[in-house]
């Protein structure tokens, strides 16, 4: 027995959304998007089929059928001339249409207008409409001519602008999400070309500098003093182009998600002894003095010893390119009961105007007027410091003045918990 359909035309259009988003609430892709619309068209309308047309991005039309014999049909690709049928009526002049006997319209076309291979006597069709405009139709068809009519018409409209909304919502949801896996390929290949690159200029550099070394310590022969200027410009140099390359090579691995904790026991005057000799070189020329002071009660930390390393030679190497004469100070003390340690820079070069400070964290981000060809260096250290930071749930702030220095402070606790 079937329903009145006056009981179903009083349904309020608050009781129409409702029903739709609880019915497709659940629906992922455009695919199932469109299944479940059509079946609950078919059901609100009492309807023996319902086709949805949406437009592809070719200028062709994909056509989602549903039948309710036979459920949903696999969805059809179709070619739509202008003004075919009563769907590219609906199209061509954006305005619903019921047709109560299709025999009797000579605009009824089999190939478009056809549902579900159906054989309709009565159709009702609606425009879909986003905001970019028609992109399709929504329609609806029983068997028996004369069976749909304006009041059909009306609930249809209603259903068709329900719908439009949420396919439209899913379709933006699935380009993004094909974007966002499109951009994450390209960050890894990224990231794995930057990490090959990195990793073959490292070793002529490191080859270079050792040649120089053994060059000024007169391992070769004697040198006269202008040699020894420009030797340790070289060794300078050098020195700051393979801190760029390692920079380069952390920032590929921690974009592609490479970096894993290794947890070991060390002192911070080890971890001080194994970078000082590359701090030297990087103050070669400068009139600068490198101190290092390891507090009283220093404990041993427990923690990842390479990202520790990392951390306090791209802070340190900050303050040597920016600090042409004066000092840099390096102290290490402990926190508290000692469940934490402090470490600060402390330099006394160009400073850090206050509008950069928010910002001097971010990737390829310089202070204007520091030019790369000046201090050296592409704006990645203090990036990849923080980020490393974060990684052992450590914190690090900066405090300075222009023309009078900064100083970074570096807190980390001393037991790495995941």
């Amino acid at each position: 027995m079937r329903a009145d359909p006056s009981l179903i035309h009083s349904q309020s259009e608050v009781r129409i959304l409702a029903a739709i988003r609880d019915l497709l609430g659940v629906a992922a892709t455009l695919d199932e998007v469109a299944a479940a619309a059509l079946r609950l068209c078919a059901a609100m309308m009492q309807a023996d089929a319902s086709s949805l047309l949406l437009r592809d991005y070719d200028g062709g039309y994909r056509k989602f059928s549903f039948v309710t014999t036979e459920g949903a049909r696999d969805v059809e690709h179709l070619r739509l001339d202008f003004g075919e049928g009563i769907v590219g009526a609906v199209v061509e002049k954006g305005l619903p249409q019921v047709v109560p006997d299709v025999s009797r319209d000579p605009r009824f076309s089999e190939r478009v207008d056809t549902v579900g291979g159906l054989k309709a006597g009565s159709v009702a069709c609606v425009p879909f409409r986003v905001k970019e405009g028609i992109v399709g139709t929504l329609e609806v068809a029983k068997k028996d001519a004369g069976s749909l009519g304006d009041k059909d018409l009306e609930l249809l409209t209603a259903l068709a602008g329900s719908v439009a909304v949420i396919a439209e919502n899913t379709r933006v949801l699935s380009e993004i999400k094909d974007l966002h896996d499109k951009l994450e390929q390209a960050n890894r290949v990224k990231a794995q070309f930057l990490a090959t690159t990195s990793h073959e200029l490292r070793t002529p550099i490191n080859i270079i500098i050792g040649n120089l070394d053994l060059l000024l310590g007169g391992f070769l022969g004697e040198l006269t003093a202008r040699q020894k200027d420009s030797l340790r410009t070289a060794l300078r140099n050098s020195g700051e182009a393979l801190n760029l390359i390692s920079s380069l090579l952390d920032l590929s691995r921690i974009e592609a998600g490479q970096f894993v904790i290794r947890v070991e026991e060390f002192r911070l005057d080890d971890v001080w002894k194994e970078l000082e000799l590359l701090f030297r070189i990087g103050l070669s020329g400068k009139e600068v003095e490198l101190s290092w002071e390891a507090k009283e009660g220093l404990p041993p930390l427990k923690t990842d010893k390479i990202k520790v390393k990392e951390i306090l030679s791209n802070i340190i190497f900050n303050a040597v390119k920016y600090t042409q004469q004066g000092k840099i100070e390096v102290t290490a003390f402990p926190l508290g009961a000692g469940e934490t340690v402090q470490i600060e820079v402390r330099d006394t070069g160009v400073g850090i105007p206050k509008e950069y400070l928010p910002v001097i964290f971010e990737p390829f981000r310089q202070v204007e007027g520091s030019s790369p060809s000046v201090h050296g260096g592409v704006g990645l250290g203090l990036s990849i410091a923080r980020r490393l930071v974060d990684l052992l749930h450590g914190q690090i702030v900066v405090e300075s003045e222009l023309g009078r220095g900064s100083t970074f402070r570096i807190t980390l606790p001393t037991k790495y918990s995941a």
